[in-house]
């Protein structure tokens, strides 16, 4: 009876327990509620859910400053070369967790890394939680550029949000462009449905290429899912949307440019004069990083949308600003005012897991500046103390320079 129920429970994508241990990769994390950790394994096509620990302290402002990260991770795993291959960072508990693969064999490893530059390795055969099988995942040898496995796109970014997982990637279907809606706790429902976009500087409709980064915003009242793909056009769908077995065209409302492929996405607010403000912020592995107003795409969202060739290296549709934010892999809200990052740091080719304030996006230790000269004063010019010199100070002792912040005049 019980091997019935275990043969019946897989082949409806059904969750069982099980040890984690079973992980043969890692491509995409997310946090749920209570301490649940999704962990994306795209060689067994399935989703786990890992209960993980209560955090061993409650840390308040924690700052991150890991210069080193790729000596610290690879420190863990007897000094094989590490490639990191997601990062998100645990609420409300200063812990952020970064999946890796090293070693020739491209072994998965999971690790919580703290502000005190701390790593400690999560033991997946010991970690207990549930999992689901994804539905109609890629299942052919097919290899993009001779050595990129298409399998290994069937998750390309995945969210949680009100009691459900989003993932995005690929299917085995003609049209492979997929969002798959899961429910958590694991049950039978899971939904697909087929995504096609219009692609301005392509000029054509894609039905292939999968969604690389995703968020949500309230447009109109309604939810919407805010999808970045390739090259990089940017298109929102309404959840009421994405039901099982529908196929559907997401609204192209802007072209961010060619030749890039987006890295992460994530929402944020910002509180100045008393007023708030909703943002997305779109980081890419090949242009610069796009902070996104919400309502630029709730305007957007009222438009035509774009229908129509857009030239390459035109910026179409939206009103974005840019953030310099060049190097980094993956980003998250550490807190309220904060962001996290995993980066290579261009400069200095290190990799990096820093934090960020989200006001300005910006690290003053980055950059040699008139400000940076020891002998630089901002005595005398009152628009330098007043707008210049608070924020200063603040990155200063964030970045853990306290002792040279200059003296008030």
């Amino acid at each position: 009876m019980r091997l019935s129920t275990l043969a019946t429970a897989c082949l409806l994508g059904l969750s069982i327990n099980a040890s984690a241990a079973d992980v043969k990769s890692i491509s995409r994390l997310a946090f749920g509620p209570d301490g649940v950790l999704f962990v994306t394994d795209w060689k067994a096509a399935e989703v786990h859910a890992i209960k993980l620990a209560p955090p061993a302290r409650q840390p308040v402002g924690a700052v991150f400053n890991v210069l080193d990260l790729e000596q610290l991770l690879s420190d863990q795993v007897g000094g094989a070369r590490v490639a990191v291959e997601d990062m998100v960072a645990r609420p409300g508990t200063g812990e952020v967790y970064v999946a890796v693969s090293y070693g020739a064999d491209k072994t998965p490893a999971l690790f919580a890394v703290t502000s005190d530059k701390k790593a400690r390795r999560v033991d997946l055969k010991a970690a207990q939680g549930t999992s689901v099988a994804l539905r109609d995942a890629p299942t052919g040898d097919e290899k993009f550029w001779k050595d990129m496995p298409e399998r290994s796109f069937t998750v390309t970014d995945m969210k949680w949000r009100d009691g459900e997982l989003f993932v995005a990637g690929l299917s085995n279907q003609d049209f492979a462009s997929t969002l798959r809606r899961i429910h958590y706790p694991f049950d039978a429902r899971q939904s697909i449905t087929s995504i096609e976009i219009f692609h301005g500087g392509h000029n054509l409709i894609e039905t292939r290429a999968p969604i690389r980064a995703m968020s949500f915003a309230k447009l109109g009242g309604k939810p919407y899912l805010v999808a970045a793909y390739t090259c990089t056009p940017l298109v929102i769908i309404p959840l009421d949307e994405l039901k099982d077995g529908a196929h559907i065209r997401g609204k192209t409302v802007g072209e961010l440019g060619y030749g890039n492929t987006p890295a992460d996405m994530v929402a944020y607010s910002q509180t100045e004069q008393g007023q708030t403000r909703e943002y997305l912020m779109l980081v890419n592995y090949n242009r610069v990083s796009n902070v996104i107003p919400v309502s630029e795409l709730d305007a957007a969202r009222m438009g035509p949308g774009i229908e129509k060739q857009v030239p390459f290296g035109q910026i179409a549709g939206l009103n974005v600003a840019q953030a310099p934010l060049a190097g980094v892999m993956r980003l998250d809200n550490l807190d309220d005012k904060s962001f996290v990052m995993v980066r290579r740091d261009l400069q200095h080719d290190a990799l990096q897991l820093v934090s960020m304030g989200k006001d300005l996006s910006f690290r003053l230790s980055d950059h040699i500046s008139e400000y940076a000269f020891r002998n630089f004063s901002f005595k005398g010019n009152a628009f330098q103390q007043k707008y210049i010199k608070p924020r200063q100070d603040i990155l200063l002792k964030d970045e853990g320079f306290p002792d040279l912040i200059k003296a008030s005049e």
